[in-house]
Protein backbone atom coordinates (compact mmCIF):
# COMPACT_ATOMS: atom_id res chain seq x y z
CA UNK A 1 0.00 0.00 0.00
CA UNK A 2 2.83 2.24 0.48
CA UNK A 3 4.33 1.42 -2.76
CA UNK A 4 1.62 2.58 -4.54
CA UNK A 5 0.38 5.78 -2.15
CA UNK A 6 4.15 7.23 -3.71
CA UNK A 7 3.77 6.11 -6.96
CA UNK A 8 1.59 9.33 -7.96
CA UNK A 9 3.98 11.64 -6.62
CA UNK A 10 7.05 9.65 -8.24
CA UNK A 11 4.83 10.22 -11.38
CA UNK A 12 4.58 13.70 -11.17
CA UNK A 13 7.95 14.05 -10.55
CA UNK A 14 8.99 12.47 -13.46
CA UNK A 15 6.62 14.25 -15.48
CA UNK A 16 7.72 17.33 -14.21
CA UNK A 17 11.28 16.46 -14.74
CA UNK A 18 10.50 15.01 -18.27
CA UNK A 19 8.95 18.28 -19.05
CA UNK A 20 11.91 20.32 -17.59
CA UNK A 21 14.11 18.52 -19.67
CA UNK A 22 12.15 19.28 -22.65
CA UNK A 23 11.81 22.89 -22.55
CA UNK A 24 15.84 23.14 -21.47
CA UNK A 25 16.50 21.36 -24.93
CA UNK A 26 14.41 24.14 -26.57
CA UNK A 27 16.74 26.84 -25.43
CA UNK A 28 19.77 24.15 -26.16
CA UNK A 29 20.99 26.96 -28.94
CA UNK A 30 21.03 29.68 -26.43
CA UNK A 31 22.77 27.70 -24.00
CA UNK A 32 25.22 26.54 -26.61
CA UNK A 33 25.99 30.63 -27.22
CA UNK A 34 26.16 31.42 -23.41
CA UNK A 35 29.00 28.56 -23.36
CA UNK A 36 31.05 29.45 -26.26
CA UNK A 37 30.87 33.41 -25.16
CA UNK A 38 31.77 32.22 -21.55
CA UNK A 39 34.50 30.26 -22.99
CA UNK A 40 35.75 32.82 -24.96
CA UNK A 41 36.22 35.45 -22.70
CA UNK A 42 37.83 32.91 -20.19
CA UNK A 43 40.34 32.09 -22.68
CA UNK A 44 41.23 35.44 -22.85
CA UNK A 45 41.70 36.76 -19.62
CA UNK A 46 43.54 33.83 -18.86
CA UNK A 47 45.91 34.62 -21.86
CA UNK A 48 46.40 38.11 -21.77
CA UNK A 49 47.30 37.21 -17.93
CA UNK A 50 44.07 39.05 -16.52
CA UNK A 51 42.05 35.81 -15.46
CA UNK A 52 41.89 37.15 -11.66
CA UNK A 53 39.97 39.83 -12.42
CA UNK A 54 36.95 37.02 -14.16
CA UNK A 55 34.58 36.14 -12.03
CA UNK A 56 31.55 34.30 -13.60
CA UNK A 57 29.78 34.09 -10.41
CA UNK A 58 29.48 38.06 -9.69
CA UNK A 59 25.60 38.16 -10.49
CA UNK A 60 24.29 34.92 -9.98
CA UNK A 61 24.48 35.20 -5.98
CA UNK A 62 22.09 38.23 -6.06
CA UNK A 63 19.22 36.16 -8.47
CA UNK A 64 17.31 34.83 -5.42
CA UNK A 65 17.39 38.80 -3.88
CA UNK A 66 16.37 40.20 -7.18
CA UNK A 67 13.73 37.41 -7.76
CA UNK A 68 12.55 38.20 -4.38
CA UNK A 69 12.08 41.74 -5.01
CA UNK A 70 10.22 41.22 -8.44
CA UNK A 71 7.90 38.59 -7.05
CA UNK A 72 7.14 40.87 -4.30
CA UNK A 73 6.92 43.67 -6.25
CA UNK A 74 4.77 41.72 -9.09
CA UNK A 75 2.53 40.34 -6.48
CA UNK A 76 1.77 44.01 -4.40
CA UNK A 77 1.55 45.33 -7.48
CA UNK A 78 -1.34 42.64 -8.85
CA UNK A 79 -3.21 42.76 -4.95
CA UNK A 80 -4.01 46.40 -5.20
CA UNK A 81 -5.20 46.04 -9.13
CA UNK A 82 -7.73 43.42 -7.89
CA UNK A 83 -8.84 46.06 -5.05
CA UNK A 84 -8.76 48.94 -7.93
CA UNK A 85 -11.26 46.28 -9.85
CA UNK A 86 -13.16 46.28 -7.13
CA UNK A 87 -12.70 42.71 -7.32
CA UNK A 88 -15.49 41.05 -4.94
CA UNK A 89 -12.88 38.51 -3.48
CA UNK A 90 -9.86 39.90 -4.28
CA UNK A 91 -7.72 36.90 -1.72
CA UNK A 92 -9.27 34.55 -3.31
CA UNK A 93 -8.29 35.35 -6.99
CA UNK A 94 -4.86 36.51 -5.54
CA UNK A 95 -4.68 32.69 -4.18
CA UNK A 96 -5.92 31.19 -8.30
CA UNK A 97 -3.66 32.83 -9.69
CA UNK A 98 -0.93 31.83 -7.38
CA UNK A 99 -2.20 28.11 -7.70
CA UNK A 100 -2.35 28.67 -11.69
CA UNK A 101 1.77 29.66 -11.00
CA UNK A 102 2.04 26.14 -9.78
CA UNK A 103 0.90 24.69 -12.53
CA UNK A 104 3.26 26.31 -14.85
CA UNK A 105 6.10 24.89 -12.27
CA UNK A 106 8.55 23.33 -14.83
CA UNK A 107 8.40 26.75 -16.64
CA UNK A 108 9.54 28.67 -13.99
CA UNK A 109 12.09 25.88 -12.93
CA UNK A 110 13.18 26.13 -16.71
CA UNK A 111 13.15 29.80 -16.77
CA UNK A 112 15.31 30.29 -13.72
CA UNK A 113 17.47 27.52 -14.87
CA UNK A 114 18.06 29.82 -18.07
CA UNK A 115 18.08 32.90 -16.11
CA UNK A 116 21.06 31.58 -13.98
CA UNK A 117 23.56 30.79 -17.41
CA UNK A 118 22.22 34.85 -18.46
CA UNK A 119 23.46 36.02 -14.71
CA UNK A 120 27.01 33.62 -15.70
CA UNK A 121 27.31 35.66 -19.01
CA UNK A 122 26.78 38.95 -18.02
CA UNK A 123 29.41 37.97 -15.07
CA UNK A 124 31.66 37.62 -18.06
CA UNK A 125 30.77 40.62 -19.70
CA UNK A 126 30.83 42.75 -16.53
CA UNK A 127 34.30 41.59 -15.71
CA UNK A 128 35.79 41.95 -18.85
CA UNK A 129 34.57 45.60 -19.16
CA UNK A 130 36.20 46.63 -16.16
CA UNK A 131 39.56 44.59 -18.07
CA UNK A 132 38.97 46.73 -21.30
CA UNK A 133 41.29 49.81 -20.31
CA UNK A 134 43.71 46.85 -18.95
CA UNK A 135 43.74 45.32 -22.44
CA UNK A 136 43.37 48.36 -24.76
CA UNK A 137 43.97 51.80 -23.11
CA UNK A 138 41.20 54.62 -23.84
CA UNK A 139 42.29 56.09 -27.29
CA UNK A 140 39.56 57.13 -28.88
CA UNK A 141 37.80 59.77 -26.70
CA UNK A 142 39.06 63.17 -28.77
CA UNK A 143 38.41 61.72 -31.88
CA UNK A 144 34.96 60.71 -30.65
CA UNK A 145 34.32 64.28 -29.53
CA UNK A 146 35.93 65.90 -32.65
CA UNK A 147 33.23 63.54 -34.67
CA UNK A 148 30.50 65.10 -32.41
CA UNK A 149 31.31 68.20 -33.36
CA UNK A 150 31.30 67.32 -36.99
CA UNK A 151 27.88 66.10 -36.73
CA UNK A 152 26.40 68.89 -34.73
CA UNK A 153 28.29 72.05 -37.12
CA UNK A 154 30.56 72.89 -34.71
CA UNK A 155 29.04 72.09 -31.73
CA UNK A 156 28.48 69.35 -28.75
CA UNK A 157 25.40 67.78 -29.03
CA UNK A 158 24.45 68.55 -25.23
CA UNK A 159 24.74 72.33 -26.11
CA UNK A 160 22.24 72.13 -28.38
CA UNK A 161 19.99 70.24 -26.64
CA UNK A 162 20.42 72.76 -23.17
CA UNK A 163 19.86 75.63 -25.56
CA UNK A 164 16.31 74.80 -26.15
CA UNK A 165 15.74 72.98 -23.07
CA UNK A 166 17.81 74.17 -20.45
CA UNK A 167 15.98 73.79 -16.71
CA UNK A 168 16.40 70.86 -14.31
CA UNK A 169 13.25 69.88 -14.52
CA UNK A 170 13.77 68.73 -17.84
CA UNK A 171 17.00 67.01 -16.99
CA UNK A 172 15.66 65.46 -14.10
CA UNK A 173 13.09 63.49 -16.12
CA UNK A 174 15.75 62.40 -18.73
CA UNK A 175 17.67 60.89 -15.73
CA UNK A 176 14.43 59.58 -14.54
CA UNK A 177 14.15 58.01 -17.71
CA UNK A 178 17.57 56.78 -17.50
CA UNK A 179 17.76 55.20 -13.66
CA UNK A 180 14.45 53.17 -14.26
CA UNK A 181 16.33 51.42 -17.05
CA UNK A 182 17.27 48.58 -15.32
CA UNK A 183 14.11 47.78 -14.56
CA UNK A 184 12.73 48.27 -17.94
CA UNK A 185 15.60 45.79 -19.43
CA UNK A 186 14.77 43.21 -16.09
CA UNK A 187 11.28 43.38 -17.02
CA UNK A 188 11.35 42.89 -20.31
CA UNK A 189 14.05 40.11 -20.51
CA UNK A 190 11.31 38.54 -17.91
CA UNK A 191 8.65 38.67 -20.27
CA UNK A 192 10.47 37.09 -22.62
CA UNK A 193 11.73 34.61 -20.51
CA UNK A 194 8.23 33.82 -19.53
CA UNK A 195 6.65 33.49 -22.97
CA UNK A 196 6.10 30.35 -24.65
CA UNK A 197 8.98 28.90 -26.76
CA UNK A 198 8.61 30.41 -30.35
CA UNK A 199 11.04 31.94 -32.69
CA UNK A 200 9.83 35.20 -31.34
CA UNK A 201 11.33 34.53 -27.91
CA UNK A 202 14.49 33.05 -28.87
CA UNK A 203 15.32 35.57 -31.22
CA UNK A 204 14.99 38.46 -28.91
CA UNK A 205 17.26 36.63 -26.25
CA UNK A 206 19.69 35.55 -28.67
CA UNK A 207 19.91 39.08 -30.11
CA UNK A 208 20.21 39.89 -26.52
CA UNK A 209 23.13 37.94 -25.65
CA UNK A 210 24.90 39.09 -28.86
CA UNK A 211 24.24 42.96 -28.24
CA UNK A 212 26.29 42.51 -25.49
CA UNK A 213 28.88 41.12 -26.28
CA UNK A 214 29.25 41.68 -29.58
CA UNK A 215 28.35 45.30 -28.73
CA UNK A 216 29.55 45.72 -25.35
CA UNK A 217 32.79 43.39 -25.63
CA UNK A 218 34.39 42.97 -28.35
CA UNK A 219 33.35 46.68 -30.25
CA UNK A 220 34.26 48.42 -26.71
CA UNK A 221 37.54 46.67 -26.62
CA UNK A 222 38.27 47.99 -30.11
CA UNK A 223 36.81 51.12 -29.53
CA UNK A 224 38.03 51.92 -26.00
CA UNK A 225 36.76 54.86 -25.05
CA UNK A 226 35.80 57.18 -21.22
CA UNK A 227 33.28 59.16 -21.98
CA UNK A 228 32.66 62.62 -21.58
CA UNK A 229 32.65 62.54 -17.45
CA UNK A 230 35.58 60.79 -17.61
CA UNK A 231 38.13 62.88 -19.83
CA UNK A 232 38.97 65.74 -17.19
CA UNK A 233 39.64 63.00 -14.38
CA UNK A 234 41.80 60.87 -16.58
CA UNK A 235 43.34 64.20 -18.12
CA UNK A 236 43.09 67.47 -16.60
CA UNK A 237 44.07 68.92 -19.86
CA UNK A 238 40.95 68.07 -21.61
CA UNK A 239 38.41 70.07 -20.55
CA UNK A 240 35.49 69.62 -23.39
CA UNK A 241 32.88 68.86 -20.80
CA UNK A 242 33.61 71.46 -18.24
CA UNK A 243 30.61 72.86 -18.70
CA UNK A 244 28.32 70.04 -19.36
CA UNK A 245 29.40 68.80 -15.64
CA UNK A 246 28.79 71.91 -14.37
CA UNK A 247 25.94 72.55 -15.68
CA UNK A 248 24.30 68.96 -14.21
CA UNK A 249 25.92 69.95 -11.09
CA UNK A 250 23.99 73.14 -11.05
CA UNK A 251 20.90 71.95 -11.81
CA UNK A 252 21.07 68.49 -9.20
CA UNK A 253 21.62 71.37 -6.51
CA UNK A 254 18.73 73.54 -7.45
CA UNK A 255 16.72 70.67 -7.59
CA UNK A 256 17.74 70.01 -3.89
CA UNK A 257 16.95 73.11 -2.75
CA UNK A 258 13.58 72.54 -4.01
CA UNK A 259 13.22 69.20 -2.18
CA UNK A 260 12.87 67.66 -5.22
CA UNK A 261 12.58 63.83 -5.04
CA UNK A 262 14.32 63.31 -8.33
CA UNK A 263 17.61 64.33 -8.50
CA UNK A 264 20.56 64.00 -11.02
CA UNK A 265 21.47 60.83 -9.64
CA UNK A 266 23.97 60.05 -12.94
CA UNK A 267 26.52 62.48 -10.92
CA UNK A 268 26.51 60.05 -7.65
CA UNK A 269 26.70 57.10 -10.11
CA UNK A 270 29.47 58.61 -12.05
CA UNK A 271 31.70 59.35 -8.93
CA UNK A 272 31.21 55.31 -7.57
CA UNK A 273 32.48 54.04 -11.25
CA UNK A 274 35.08 56.22 -10.81
CA UNK A 275 36.30 55.31 -7.55
CA UNK A 276 36.18 51.75 -8.51
CA UNK A 277 38.32 52.41 -11.44
CA UNK A 278 41.02 54.41 -9.36
CA UNK A 279 41.15 51.35 -6.75
CA UNK A 280 40.49 48.62 -8.48
CA UNK A 281 37.79 47.08 -7.17
CA UNK A 282 35.67 45.36 -8.73
CA UNK A 283 31.84 46.00 -7.83
CA UNK A 284 28.47 44.95 -9.93
CA UNK A 285 27.94 46.88 -12.74
CA UNK A 286 31.34 48.38 -12.70
CA UNK A 287 33.75 49.37 -15.29
CA UNK A 288 34.13 52.20 -17.58
CA UNK A 289 33.49 52.28 -20.99
CA UNK A 290 31.72 54.47 -23.52
CA UNK A 291 31.43 53.96 -27.27
CA UNK A 292 29.16 51.98 -27.88
CA UNK A 293 26.17 52.80 -25.55
CA UNK A 294 24.77 49.74 -24.07
CA UNK A 295 21.73 51.95 -22.85
CA UNK A 296 20.79 52.70 -25.98
CA UNK A 297 21.77 49.22 -27.80
CA UNK A 298 19.07 47.47 -24.90
CA UNK A 299 16.79 50.65 -25.84
CA UNK A 300 16.44 49.85 -29.22
CA UNK A 301 16.09 46.02 -28.70
CA UNK A 302 13.76 46.12 -26.33
CA UNK A 303 11.72 48.42 -28.95
CA UNK A 304 12.63 45.79 -31.23
CA UNK A 305 11.36 43.03 -29.31
CA UNK A 306 8.02 44.74 -27.71
CA UNK A 307 7.09 45.97 -31.82
CA UNK A 308 7.18 42.60 -32.53
CA UNK A 309 4.82 41.59 -29.87
CA UNK A 310 2.55 44.70 -30.03
CA UNK A 311 2.70 47.76 -32.83
CA UNK A 312 1.27 50.21 -30.20
CA UNK A 313 3.27 48.63 -27.02
CA UNK A 314 6.26 49.07 -29.35
CA UNK A 315 5.80 52.68 -30.49
CA UNK A 316 5.87 53.40 -26.52
CA UNK A 317 8.88 51.28 -26.33
CA UNK A 318 10.67 53.48 -29.29
CA UNK A 319 9.80 57.13 -27.62
CA UNK A 320 12.03 55.48 -24.76
CA UNK A 321 14.69 54.53 -26.40
CA UNK A 322 14.66 58.41 -27.90
CA UNK A 323 14.81 59.31 -24.60
CA UNK A 324 17.76 56.97 -23.38
CA UNK A 325 19.49 58.38 -26.70
CA UNK A 326 19.10 61.74 -25.36
CA UNK A 327 20.23 61.13 -21.94
CA UNK A 328 23.37 59.37 -22.97
CA UNK A 329 24.77 62.38 -23.89
CA UNK A 330 22.98 65.22 -21.90
CA UNK A 331 23.66 63.66 -18.23
CA UNK A 332 27.70 63.26 -19.82
CA UNK A 333 27.57 59.13 -20.17
CA UNK A 334 28.19 58.81 -23.66
CA UNK A 335 28.95 60.95 -26.89
CA UNK A 336 26.22 61.29 -29.39
CA UNK A 337 28.25 58.96 -31.89
CA UNK A 338 28.09 56.42 -29.85
CA UNK A 339 24.33 55.76 -29.41
CA UNK A 340 24.21 56.40 -33.25
CA UNK A 341 26.93 53.52 -33.70
CA UNK A 342 25.15 51.15 -31.49
CA UNK A 343 21.22 51.75 -32.52
CA UNK A 344 21.76 50.69 -36.23
CA UNK A 345 24.42 47.61 -35.08
CA UNK A 346 21.49 46.58 -32.58
CA UNK A 347 19.07 46.43 -35.24
CA UNK A 348 21.24 44.91 -37.43
CA UNK A 349 21.99 42.01 -34.66
CA UNK A 350 18.13 41.54 -34.68
CA UNK A 351 17.73 41.41 -38.47
CA UNK A 352 20.36 38.95 -38.89
CA UNK A 353 19.09 36.55 -35.47
CA UNK A 354 15.35 37.23 -37.43
CA UNK A 355 16.75 34.91 -40.08
CA UNK A 356 17.38 32.27 -38.02
CA UNK A 357 14.25 33.07 -36.10
CA UNK A 358 11.71 34.16 -38.35
CA UNK A 359 8.60 36.03 -36.49
CA UNK A 360 5.27 35.77 -36.95
CA UNK A 361 3.50 39.18 -38.22
CA UNK A 362 2.61 42.00 -35.61
CA UNK A 363 -0.36 42.54 -33.64
CA UNK A 364 -1.94 46.05 -34.30
CA UNK A 365 -3.39 46.58 -30.60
Amino acid sequence: MAQASKSPVINTIKSDLCEVLNLLRKDREIYGLIAVIVTSVSLLARFSGYDNQISLTAYTSIIPLILGLTISIVSVFYFFLLLIRRETHPLKCFWLKFKLCYQFRAKIISVFMLLTALSTFISSYSTIKAMIPLLHSFSFDILFYEIDLWMFWGHNPWELFYLVFNHPYVTAFICLSYNIWFFVLWGTLCYFLLSPTSSNRSRYLVSWILCWFLLGSVLAMLLSSSGPVFMERLNPEHQQYVGLMELLQSHNLWLKEQGSPVLIWALNTQDVLWESYITGKDTLGSGISAMPSMHVSMAVLMALGMYSVNKRIGLIFWVYALVIYIGSFTLAWHYAIDGLVSAPLTILIWYLVGKRYPTKPVIES
